[in-house]
C-alpha cells in the first residue's frame, strides 16, 4: 500500500512539488552518465560496423589469395562448328581445331506393324545391351507397341523407346541414350521377335566424334571433349565441310572479369578506409567532431591501410596494376593501366595478390582487427560494453538513492502534516471552550 500524503492540507505548503524538486536535484548527476552512455553507444555502432567491413574485406582477400580465383580465362571460336569454354588452368594461346565427324547415338527400328494394338507383336522377349548396361524385356499378347516401349523405358537399359507412325505403318524406335560406337545397343530376341536385332533396322549408326586438334587426331565417344587440353572444353557442334578452313580457338585472359574482381576489392577496401577517414577527418565548421575523432585504434588502422600503397609485394607494388591511394586513404583503380599491365604480363594480378602475398597481408590485417575473441576492434567493442555497464551501475544507484529519498521525504512531510493538523484541531477546541466560557 502506498503512503498516504497530505500535501499542504495543514501547513499550506505544496509538499508534492517540493518533494519532486528535491528528488530531481538528487537525480541531477544522472545526466552526465546518460550523456556518456549515448557517446559510447555511438562509438560502439561505429566500431561494430567497421569490424564487419574489415571482416568482409578479409574474406574477399582470402578468396583472392587462391590462384584459381584470379586465373580467369575467356575462349572463343572462329566458326560455329566448334564452341569452347575455358577455366583458369587453360593456357592463353591459339589452337587449330577441325571437326571431321560428330558423335551420334544409335537409333534402331523394329519391324513394321499395321497398328499399335494388343498382341500385334506376338509373344517374346528382347535382351538389350547398351555400353555396360543389360536388361531383358518380355512381352505377350496383351501388349501394344506403346506398352512395350514403356517396359523398355522402365528397364533402365541405357536406351529410350517410342512408337513412330509414318502415316501407314507403326514402328518401335529404340535410341541409345549415349553417343559413340562403344555405346551402340545390341539386341538378342526370343519368340516372335521385334526385328530390333536385324542389322538392316539400324536407322542411325553410332559414331564417335573425330577431331583434329593442332594437327593431332582426337577420337571421343561424345561431342563434348574436356580432357584433350587442360582447362579447355571443346564442343563439336557440326562437321567442317571439305572446303571449310579449320576453326581457330583463342584462349585469353578475361580482362573484364579480372577488372570486376579488382573493383569489388577496391569497394571493400574503401568501405573500411572511408569509415576510418570519416572518424579522423577534422571538420573546422562543426561544433563537435566524430565520436572517435583522434582515437588511437582508428589512427593505427588508418596507418596500416596507408602503408599498403608503399609496400612491395614480391617484385610488385599496387601502382603496377593501377591501384593507388589518395590523401584520405581511399583506393582507386586505373583501368587503362591495369589493361596495359595484363597485356604485358597476363599473370600480373596473380603475382601481386598470390605470389607477392598482398592478399595474405590484407587477410592477416583483417584477422588482427576483426577476429572473434581477440581482434583489436572486437576487444574495443567489448571494452565499450564494459564502460556502458559501469555507467549503468552508477545510474541505477542514483535511481535507487532518489527513490529512497522520495519515500523518506513523503513519510516526513506526511508526519509533519499530521502533527500540524492535530495541533490545529486542538487549537480550535481550546478557542471554542474559551469563547463558551466568556459568554456564560
Amino acid at each position: 500500500m502506498s503512503a498516504v500524503t497530505f500535501s499542504g492540507l495543514a501547513s499550506g505548503l505544496d509538499t508534492t512539488s517540493l518533494i519532486a524538486k528535491l528528488v530531481s536535484a538528487e537525480k541531477s548527476s544522472e545526466t552526465q552518465y546518460t550523456t556518456q552512455q549515448t557517446t559510447i553507444s555511438n562509438q560502439k555502432s561505429v566500431v561494430d560496423a567497421l569490424t564487419s567491413a574489415v571482416a568482409s574485406l578479409g574474406s574477399l582477400a582470402s578468396d583472392l589469395a587462391l590462384p584459381s580465383t584470379l586465373q580467369m580465362r575467356t575462349a572463343s571460336s572462329s566458326d560455329s562448328h566448334v564452341s569452347v569454354a575455358a577455366s583458369g588452368t587453360a593456357i592463353s594461346t591459339v589452337h587449330d581445331v577441325r571437326v571431321n565427324q560428330i558423335a551420334a547415338a544409335q537409333v534402331a527400328s523394329s519391324d513394321t506393324y499395321t497398328g499399335d494394338t494388343a498382341g500385334i507383336a506376338g509373344t517374346g522377349s528382347v535382351q538389350i545391351t547398351s555400353g555396360t548396361t543389360t536388361a531383358t524385356v518380355s512381352y505377350d499378347s496383351t501388349d501394344t507397341l506403346s506398352s512395350i516401349a514403356t517396359k523398355i523405358n522402365n528397364a533402365n537399359a541405357g536406351v529410350s523407346a517410342s512408337v513412330l507412325f509414318d502415316g501407314t505403318q507403326y514402328r518401335l524406335m529404340v535410341a541409345s541414350k549415349a553417343t559413340g560406337s562403344a555405346n551402340a545397343s545390341t539386341f538378342t530376341e526370343t519368340g516372335t521377335g521385334l526385328g530390333l536385332a536385324n542389322p538392316a533396322n539400324i536407322k542411325i549408326a553410332a559414331k564417335d566424334a573425330k577431331l583434329t586438334i593442332d594437327g593431332v587426331d582426337v577420337v571421343r565417344s561424345t561431342n563434348v571433349i574436356d580432357d584433350a587440353i587442360p582447362g579447355l572444353t571443346i564442343t563439336a557442334t557440326s562437321a567442317h565441310a571439305v572446303t571449310d578452313p579449320d576453326a581457330s580457338v583463342t584462349v585469353a585472359n578475361d580482362t573484364g572479369a579480372l577488372t570486376d574482381k579488382l573493383n569489388s576489392f577496391v569497394t571493400a577496401f574503401n568501405s573500411v578506409a572511408g569509415s576510418v577517414a570519416s572518424q579522423l577527418t577534422y571538420n573546422a565548421s562543426a561544433t563537435t567532431q566524430s565520436v572517435l575523432f583522434g582515437d588511437s585504434t582508428m589512427r593505427s588502422l588508418q596507418g596500416v591501410l596507408s602503408n599498403f600503397a608503399s609496400q612491395a609485394f614480391g617484385s610488385m607494388h599496387l601502382d603496377d596494376l593501377g591501384l593507388s591511394l589518395d590523401q584520405d586513404g581511399m583506393m582507386s583503380l586505373d583501368a587503362t593501366k591495369l589493361t596495359t599491365a595484363l597485356q604485358t604480363n597476363p599473370d600480373a594480378i596473380t603475382n601481386l595478390f598470390v605470389t607477392g602475398g598482398f592478399a595474405k597481408s590484407i587477410s592477416d590485417m583483417s584477422k588482427m582487427y576483426s577476429q572473434a575473441g581477440d581482434g583489436v576492434l572486437v576487444t574495443k567493442s567489448s571494452g565499450l560494453d564494459d564502460q556502458n555497464k559501469l555507467l549503468q551501475d552508477q545510474i541505477d544507484q542514483i535511481e535507487e538513492n532518489a527513490t529512497a529519498l522520495q519515500t523518506r521525504l513523503q513519510a516526513q512531510f506526511t508526519a509533519m502534516e499530521t502533527a500540524l493538523s492535530a495541533m490545529q484541531s486542538q487549537s480550535s477546541y481550546i478557542t471554542s471552550m474559551l469563547n463558551s466560557s466568556s459568554s456564560s
